[in-house]
C-alpha cells in the first residue's frame, strides 16, 4: 500500500509559514533617524539627551521594569535641577539690559 501526496498540498503550508517568518530589522537611514528626531517634542528631545548622557537608549529604557524606570526618571530630574541651578547655558550675551 502506497500513499502519494500532491505536490501542491505539500508546497502550500511551506509557503504560508515562510511568509509568517519575521524579517530582520533593517538599519535606519540617516534620513529616517533625522525625521524621527524632528518629530520629537522639545521635552522628548531633552529626555532622549538625558538618557544618552546616562548611556541608555530609549528602547532599553522602555524594556526596563517600572521600578528601574522610576530610578532613571529621578536621575533625570536631578540632572535637570543641576543644569537649572548652574545656569545650563554659559554663552555670554544671551541676555542684555536695554535700559539706558
Amino acid at each position: 500500500m502506497s500513499i502519494s501526496f500532491s505536490s501542491s498540498l505539500l508546497a502550500s503550508p511551506v509557503q504560508k509559514t515562510s511568509s509568517l517568518t519575521a524579517k530582520p530589522a533593517e538599519p535606519k537611514s540617516a534620513e529616517e533617524k533625522f525625521l524621527e528626531y524632528a518629530k520629537m517634542t522639545p521635552a522628548e528631545r531633552m529626555h532622549a539627551a538625558m538618557l544618552a548622557q546616562l548611556g541608555i537608549t530609549e528602547d532599553q529604557f522602555k524594556a526596563m521594569d517600572s521600578a528601574a524606570q522610576q530610578k532613571i526618571e529621578e536621575k533625570i530630574q536631578e540632572m535637570v535641577r543641576q543644569q537649572a541651578e548652574n545656569g545650563g547655558d554659559k554663552r555670554s550675551g544671551l541676555v542684555t539690559d536695554k535700559l539706558v
